[in-house]
């Protein structure tokens, strides 16, 4: 066979392409000059790459140049520019965006301009969110999504809710729905009182579970008897568990009284999200006519979580303090799972009786789950307003030995407190040396939210703005990774629950993806718990401490792509931009507020089921390339 019969050898991935390599290494650097320099490249590909790159680097600087390229004879550049633009979050990304409008003729292209409107505009300019009232079959996504980015930030107005309700009912595209849907329900203070019948119908008709438990939140905001109704019906019957968890917190906005026969039942639905969430509810507002059947049920509750919960009402309630915090405490002590622990501690915080106990272990070294949730539940009892004055001396010496500690978790929960102006704590350290002290033994990138935490409280003391806190760049590239990585590597994830199976997105997130791989292949997640679930919500696992706390030496940057959180989108944890480490979770179902704020760099393809059956503690037996 001659040379030019032998076939190419097989490209990876995009990054073979040396030039969308040198673009993104600048995203990587935040090398906004350089970047810039690509707007003009003959290749539309690498105009267009260089132009989306701009979104997750953030500078508006680059506004101008970006505004020149929506006129782009490239759709994908224009696209990409208007994506870009609504990620500045800029009121001077106004006028660019409607002037593209006028003239774009692309439905791929108004839809992220509609969107990218909706990041940007103000409240006094929001009639600029419906300047088309004959609105395009073509348009409806795109003005729905621009519709929610707006009400998210609180601007919107009576026209812009009447748009999202037809929307709602009329649209037959199901992401002019989705948007519609989560604008109704996440904008906050609408006046939804002449729309009870198209949401009802919506949240119980929809054929699509995305959107009935979207729907179904915006009905928490009616007070009518009927529409109470059908929430507690969808609480109780809803084919898709998820839309039933969101039915339960809708519920938490009517009278108790009213909802506490469903709730009770859901405490033992069979179904741990599910009772998770009703326990949640039933925790804030159970009275005390409720004391009785709660600990009664409390016998017969499996859960641990919702156990716990439960118990800790109960704590709340019972003129039995003394004997309810004994059986707590006895429960703790023969207990050995360290988040049931945690819970227990949480509860046993119902009764201030029950704070030098908690202090104890707040210094266990059995597992940080336990000591960051004492010192949370001492945190939670210092805040309640019966808090004992005569207690304030005994609770600021507590949270000085917390801050001495050197525990990260510590330091930032009681650093957290002692900014609080409510709690005047201003009064009561004479000197404050002990938090410059304890400042001085953290470092970057590590201990970032630790840092922003204890300078919130130095500020906050000393009567100064506080310290900013930004990792610097720590963690270049690794290339010869990335360029190895197929763009359908997948990877099998096996949990005390079953196998999750998810294909990594190189393409879109190359350095998020190679340090999952790395992490990986060194058996970093083996034996690691899923330390955070979240009803209907997310699983989060990765941190090495099993209490969210937990970080490494270095951090990588954040990657945003106009990819949205669907359900079983895969993202990596963070405490604010740039600062992501080992941490990572999988959304239950789609989170449009996350999008554009934290990287996407991986799908789940098969196992979602194992992933909604995921609980707080369950483990991460090993991850595992496929290869």
């Amino acid at each position: 066979q001659s040379t030019t019969d032998k076939p190419s050898p097989k490209v990876a991935n995009i990054f073979e392409d040396s030039v969308l390599a040198t673009i993104y290494d600048l995203q990587d650097k935040r090398n906004v000059n350089e970047l810039l320099g690509y707007f003009d490249h003959e290749k539309p590909e690498y105009r267009a790459y260089a132009a989306e790159a701009m979104g997750s680097v953030q500078d508006t600087s680059a506004i101008p140049m970006l505004s020149l390229l929506l006129n782009d004879a490239s759709a994908k550049v224009r696209r990409s520019a208007a994506y870009a633009l609504g990620q500045m979050y800029d009121t001077s990304a106004v006028r660019p965006l409607l002037m593209a409008l006028q003239n774009e003729d692309s439905t791929y292209v108004r839809r992220e301009l509609l969107e990218s409107l909706g990041k940007v505009v103000p409240q006094t300019q929001v009639s600029l969110l419906y300047y088309n009232p004959d609105v395009p079959e073509s348009d409806r996504a795109g003005i729905a999504w621009g519709l929610y980015r707006a009400g998210i930030r609180n601007v919107h107005d009576g026209v812009t809710t009447e748009m999202a309700v037809e929307l709602l009912d009329t649209a037959n595209d199901y992401e002019a729905r989705l948007g519609a849907a989560h604008y109704l329900a996440r904008s906050r203070k609408l006046n939804l009182k002449q729309y009870v019948t198209p949401l009802i119908k919506s949240a119980t008709q929809d054929p699509v579970a995305d959107i009935r438990m979207a729907s179904v939140l915006a009905l928490r905001n009616l007070e009518e008897v009927k529409v109470r109704e059908t929430v507690e019906l969808l609480a109780q019957k809803d084919p898709d568990y998820r839309v039933r968890i969101n039915s339960i917190r809708a519920l938490g906005s009517f009278a108790f009284a009213d909802t506490k026969q469903t709730l009770f039942a859901s405490l033992t639905s069979g179904m741990s999200q599910i009772s998770v969430a009703a326990a949640n509810i039933v925790a804030e507002q159970a009275t005390k006519d409720d004391v009785l059947y709660l600990t009664e049920l409390s016998n017969t509750i499996q859960d641990p979580r919702v156990k716990a919960l439960i118990l800790g009402v109960v704590l709340r309630l019972t003129d039995d303090k003394v004997s309810m915090s004994r059986h707590l405490k006895d429960l703790y002590n023969k207990s050995g799972d360290p988040y049931f622990k945690a819970d227990l501690l949480s509860a046993l915080s119902q009764d201030f009786n029950n704070y030098e106990f908690i202090v104890t272990q707040a210094y266990s070294t059995e597992h940080k789950a336990i000591s960051t949730a004492a010192i949370t539940a001492l945190a939670t009892m210092r805040t309640r307003e019966d808090f004992p004055e005569a207690l304030s001396e005994a609770f600021s010496d507590i949270f000085r030995q917390a801050i001495i500690s050197g525990d990260e978790a510590m330091i930032a929960i009681t650093a957290d407190l002692i900014s609080d102006p409510a709690l005047d704590f201003k009064s009561q350290y004479d000197s404050i040396a002990f938090l410059h002290q304890a400042k001085a033994k953290l470092s970057l990138p590590k201990d970032n939210e630790t840092l922003q935490a204890i300078n919130k409280a130095i500020a906050y003391l000393e009567g100064t703005e506080p310290e900013p806190v930004v990792n610097t760049f720590n963690h270049p590239l690794d290339w010869t990774l990335i360029k190895s990585i197929p763009r359908d590597q997948e990877v099998e994830i096996e949990t005390s629950k079953g196998h999750i199976r998810m294909r990594l997105l190189v393409e879109n997130a190359p350095g998020s993806v190679a340090n999952f791989v790395k992490l990986a292949e060194e058996q970093y997640f083996n034996d690691k718990s899923f330390h955070r679930v979240v009803p209907n919500f997310v699983i989060q696992g990765g941190c090495h401490r099993g209490d969210g706390y937990g970080g490494e030496d270095y951090s990588i940057r954040s990657e945003l792509s106009g990819l949205r959180y669907s359900s079983g989108s895969v993202g990596m944890a963070s405490a604010g931009k740039d600062t992501e480490g080992t941490q990572w979770f999988i959304t239950h179902s789609p989170t449009p507020h996350l999008d554009g704020r934290y990287t996407i760099f991986a799908l789940v393809t098969d196992g979602m089921e194992t992933v909604h059956k995921i609980q707080q503690g369950d483990s991460i037996k090993s991850v595992k390339l496929i290869h």
